[in-house]
């Protein structure tokens, strides 16, 4: 025969660039919110993938391929024996060993070895004239087989399937696993025939009857039946015969219904497709919805962080240890207590002596504003915690746990440490500004003018009263520009303690607009299909 599956379908060209993008957009969904629908979620979109990959894309790629036939069915069902009486001869093993077909064999016509599908490449391929030009035969592994590794193998076969030939027996044809492939296939237009193999003479009626019940109330009444007898001989190949209205359905469908069979699979795969796009969306929308309250939750939290204590929520700050050094500093005999004697400050002993003790201050201070800060941080991502996790199972106490405490804390002492050097460094730049900052800068140099006006932002009444002598009094303004620029760095480290509970939430998917890519790609393919 020299029939060809011809692609009638419009706009090929759009419609391969259709599922194209639908794939790429699909591979990159991500579903991190465990909502009740989660795991489904993910196994629908790596179906999808799967679908796009093995079966819808090459389809349209390869518009010449061969239909596909899976001969499919449990374990022991008889499905190799089946296909070597198709084909007349013994090209696929058979036998009482289970599995007994452990790789798919795929049987094709000579003339169709150039344009076979990528079904091919994990498959035994073999050429004979016994299988009608226009399809490709699959004797395919076991739906219930013992091997994990086969089950998904007969799964991925049937998914890509354009025709399925379930073969099951007296002793099977209940079986739960091959009715949930048949309504799948069902589902997105597959084409169907049953084989009833092994039955005796004795329950032939019965059991024939039984099963025409049972697929009428599975709505599959229209699929093809075919009964092969039970071999009294105990031969291991049927006679051709036995099979030959199996065998003349096939070469009908070769003659006249192999492109028929390959449009309205792909029909139905794709209307399956459009479909399995708006759950997706929709459940885009609802992991898009959880994260926005999680998020608002944190945010709110965090604004309730930042206003904590009011204008003067520095005054919390520890500064006894400021408060000490900078007494004994200024006390008589100390290294700043005759700052206004310029001659004495020139003197190298007394410079060493005042260097030395700004340096013992200005760690405190680093010491003291750091600790604020992180504990305010720490503080914050308590109270996000607390009300993330308030309530059963609730996506905020998934996004509480994706944090760990011991990473959460090293990055918030070192954010601390960091934000603190740098309020220094404006501190400083603000210091220089003021009126008579030389005279206090050729005493006790820039750094030590800074260290001052830090100390004086965080209410040291001695660091203020340096300051006055050596620079001005009126020291005011430059305070409270000190303490505004704390504020913000305080501001700043509760701010990216958010921005990292949040951080999971931080993908793509989870944004209000990415359901609206998918509903387009949706959109495309009804407009093509």
């Amino acid at each position: 025969m020299t029939i060809r599956p011809i692609k009638t379908w419009s706009y090929p060209g759009a419609l391969l660039d259709a599922l194209v993008d639908t794939r790429a957009v699909v591979a990159d969904l991500e579903f991190p919110i465990p909502l009740g629908d989660a795991e489904d979620t993910e196994r629908l979109r790596a179906h999808m993938v799967e679908q796009l990959d093995h079966h819808l894309i090459p389809r349209v790629r390869e518009e010449a391929s061969p239909a596909i036939v899976v001969v499919a069915g449990s374990t022991g069902a008889g499905k190799s024996t089946v296909v070597n009486a198709l084909l007349g001869e013994q090209l696929t093993a058979s036998g009482v060993l289970r599995p007994t077909t452990k790789i798919p064999h795929v049987f094709h016509h000579p003339l169709d070895a150039d344009v076979l599908s990528t079904i091919a490449q994990e498959a035994t391929v073999i050429a004979t004239e016994a299988v009608p030009r226009g399809l490709a035969l699959i004797d395919s592994p076991d739906l219930d087989s013992v091997r994990g590794e086969n089950r998904d193998i007969a799964e991925r076969l049937l998914e890509a399937a354009d025709l399925w030939i379930f073969v099951t027996t007296a002793a099977r044809y209940g079986d739960a696993v091959p009715w949930e492939a048949l309504r799948r296939g069902a589902e997105r237009g597959a084409s169907i025939a049953m084989v009833l193999n092994r039955v005796t003479v004795d329950v032939a009626a019965q059991v024939r009857r039984e099963l025409v019940d049972r697929l009428t109330q599975e709505d599959l009444e229209t699929l093809p039946l075919f009964v092969i007898p039970e071999d009294t001989e105990g031969g291991k190949q049927l006679p051709k015969d036995v099979v030959g209205g199996l065998g003349r359905w096939l070469d009908s469908v070769a003659a006249a219904s192999a492109a028929t069979i390959v449009e309205r699979t792909m029909h139905g795969a794709t209307e399956s497709l459009k479909e399995w796009l708006e759950t997706l969306a929709e459940r885009m929308d609802d992991q898009a919805s959880a994260a926005k309250e999680v998020r608002a939750e944190v945010r709110r939290c965090a604004a309730q962080a930042e206003h904590r204590g009011g204008d003067t929520w520095f005054e919390e700050i520890a500064t006894g240890s400021l408060q000490a050094r900078w007494r004994a500093a200024r006390a008589e005999g100390g290294p700043l207590h005759k700052l206004r004697h310029s001659a004495w400050g020139r003197r190298r002993s007394a410079r060493e002596q005042r260097d030395a003790v700004l340096a013992e201050i200005r760690a405190d201070l680093l010491e003291s504003v750091e600790a604020s800060l992180s504990s305010a941080a720490a503080d914050a991502q308590d109270a996000m915690v607390a009300a993330l996790t308030h309530g059963d199972e609730s996506p905020g106490k998934w996004l509480a746990e994706q944090r760990d405490p011991r990473e959460a804390r090293t990055v918030r002492e070192r954010r601390a440490s960091d934000a603190t050097r740098a309020w220094l460094t404006k501190v400083s730049e603000q210091a220089l500004r003021i009126p008579g900052a030389e005279r206090g800068t050729e005493m006790i140099g820039e750094e030590g003018v800074a260290i001052a006006l830090a100390c004086a932002a965080l209410g040291v009444d001695d660091a203020r009263a340096v300051l006055g002598v050596l620079v001005t009094p009126s020291l005011g303004d430059a305070v409270h520009l000190a303490q505004a620029e704390l504020t913000g760095a305080r501001r700043y480290c509760i701010n990216r303690e958010a921005l990292d509970m949040m951080k999971p939430t931080d993908v793509p998917s989870l944004l209000p607009e990415t359901s609206s890519t998918v509903r387009l790609r949706r959109a495309e393919l009804r407009g093509l299909m």
